[in-house]
């Protein structure tokens, strides 16, 4: 089962500002670049994800893990959605309003417009801060805000033990790591992970599957992967989630949202939820760690 992810420009410029952080600050400048792009598809990789949707290739990377990207459907598709989307939002916003004001409904735009993507094209969220967390939240409008944490409070969460590239991997290692996502023991992991989409529910059972074929890819492959806690999240858009999430949404939004719900119903599925906050700060810490040692 192919699981597909989206990276919209909000994303490529998260990872662009985030390249000049860790490589071209104080952090990095004496350092061997991190090649951050690639960490990021390394990680989404391991998590099953083997479709990428996106306007381009990420910049600053020499990653090999993106092969193809159709992007000049990506690009149309998802500018049609976060227009329409946009359009409705920038009603909240007026000449008087704030700049935190602003920031804050185009953030929750960018969120809706996200959801509603993952929805009309079968994917999965990508997040680089904790889901619930929206900066500046108090300047937002109550019809705005309710449904958001509605739909977030409905966020299913569950811990679990799950392989991740190393950090400190050389590029001569690179090809080792291809090796694995061509090993029977990643075919395994990947359709344990497949098991999230297929259910409404995040269930232990699922979460126990995919540890025990993770476990057996980080023990075979032990040299350029750790086992590390993860969490595992997911939508489950059950019909109490639906009632409540659509049914706040502001007029035009339900209204734009009928058929995106309607079809995606059929699929029977939740929407996953990479969230990559943990991995950032890693990397960071890792960054940390070399300029100071003793820390």
């Amino acid at each position: 089962m192919s699981r597909k992810l989206i990276l919209t420009p909000y994303e490529h410029g998260f990872l662009a500002a985030l390249h000049h952080v860790i490589n071209e600050s104080e952090l990095g400048k004496n350092d061997i670049p991190v090649d951050i792009p690639h960490l990021l598809l390394s990680a989404l990789t391991m998590a099953g994800v083997d479709n990428i949707q996106s306007s381009s290739i990420p910049s600053n990377t020499e990653t090999k893990l993106i092969t193809k990207i159709d992007s000049q459907t990506f690009s149309e598709e998802w500018s049609e959605c976060s227009s329409k989307i946009r359009t409705i939002t920038e009603k909240y916003i007026s000449e008087k309003s704030s700049e935190e004001t602003k920031e804050a409904v185009r953030n929750v735009s960018h969120r809706i417009s996200q959801l509603f993507y993952a929805m009309q094209t079968n994917s999965g969220i990508l997040t680089f801060s904790p889901l619930n967390r929206i900066d500046n939240k108090e300047v937002l409008p109550l019809e705005l805000i309710y449904p958001i944490d509605i739909l977030y409070s409905s966020v299913q969460t569950r811990n679990a033990n799950l392989p991740i590239v190393k950090l400190d991997l050389e590029k001569k290692e690179f090809k080792r790591l291809i090796d694995i996502l061509e090993s029977k023991e990643f075919s395994y992991y990947k359709e344990a992970q497949s098991e999230i989409e297929l259910n409404k529910n995040l269930t232990i059972k699922t979460v126990k599957l995919i540890e025990k074929a993770g476990k057996d890819l980080y023990t075979k492959n032990s040299k350029i992967l750790n086992l590390r806690e993860n969490l595992i999240k997911a939508i489950p858009l059950s019909s109490k989630v639906i009632d409540l999430f659509f049914g706040k949404l502001p007029g035009m939004l339900t209204e734009h949202s009928g058929k995106i719900l309607t079809d995606y119903l059929k699929l029977n599925k939740t929407i996953p939820i990479y969230n990559c906050d943990s991995m950032l700060t890693e990397l960071v810490n890792y960054r940390l760690k070399k300029i100071n040692p003793s820390k």
